[in-house]
């Protein structure tokens, strides 16, 4: 009786070792997975300037496609300055002037915290990130999107070089507006932006829609800034 007792104590003692390992192993797999967790640090400074090319195109394939108001707009840009009005911690405050070719414009204003990207104005610019953020760290670290950085780069500009961060998404919805749900867009967007201040450098929106089918593409391009020689 007393060699079974010690053969099932030993048992259950390996058992529990197996299970020990197993959760252990388990536990670093999953923070091997998890993206890594950046600082926040804010690259940018009270009066710097940004200013892109933007452009809107569409593709609609079906006879009934319609395309979105407004999308064509983005042709009659001279124009889209940012100018960085004012940084609190994490958070960064910003005007934005939009110039067309017939010389009107309008202006607005944008906050946005850096860590998660939150802002005061939905509609607003946000393509704005952390300074020295590194491949697999997340773009938001406070956030809830879990995006991450893909990819980095250098890219060369008039007179210099600079690293630049890349990061893809998507993701698919049904459009609100029909009331059948039966109408999906598919939203892909790439940007490109300085690692050293976090601003946008490039950014490539991309939206198909299936009923109607059709696809609209807009895109924005640094073309000048502040901060360094773009052209």
């Amino acid at each position: 009786m007393a060699i079974k007792r010690k053969s099932s104590s030993k048992k259950i003692y390996l058992a529990i070792i197996l299970l020990v390992v197993l959760i252990a192993a388990s536990a670093a797999a999953i923070i091997a997975y998890q993206p890594k967790v950046a600082g926040v640090t804010v690259g940018v400074h009270v009066g710097d300037t940004f200013t892109y090319e933007l452009k809107g195109f569409s593709n609609l394939t079906s006879i009934e496609a319609v395309e979105t108001p407004g999308l064509s707009q983005l042709n009659d840009t001279d124009y889209y300055q940012v100018t960085i009005t004012g940084v609190n911690g994490t958070v960064v405050s910003l005007d934005t002037l939009w110039r067309f070719n017939d010389g009107t414009q309008t202006t607005a204003q944008q906050t946005i915290d850096l860590s998660d990207g939150n802002t005061t104005d939905a509609n607003g610019f946000w393509p704005i990130y952390a300074s020295n953020l590194n491949v697999g760290d997340l773009l938001r670290p406070k956030g809830y999107d879990s995006v991450t950085v893909n990819a980095s780069s250098v890219m060369d500009y008039a007179n210099s070089s600079r690293p630049i961060n890349y990061m893809h998404t998507g993701g698919e919805s049904k459009l609100m507006t029909d009331p059948s749900g039966s109408t999906l867009r598919y939203d892909s967007i790439e940007i490109y932006f300085d690692k050293k201040t976090g601003m946008l450098e490039s950014m490539v929106w991309i939206t198909d829609y299936n009923n109607p089918e059709m696809r609209e593409v807009t895109t924005w391009t640094l073309v000048d800034t502040s901060v360094w020689a773009v052209q």
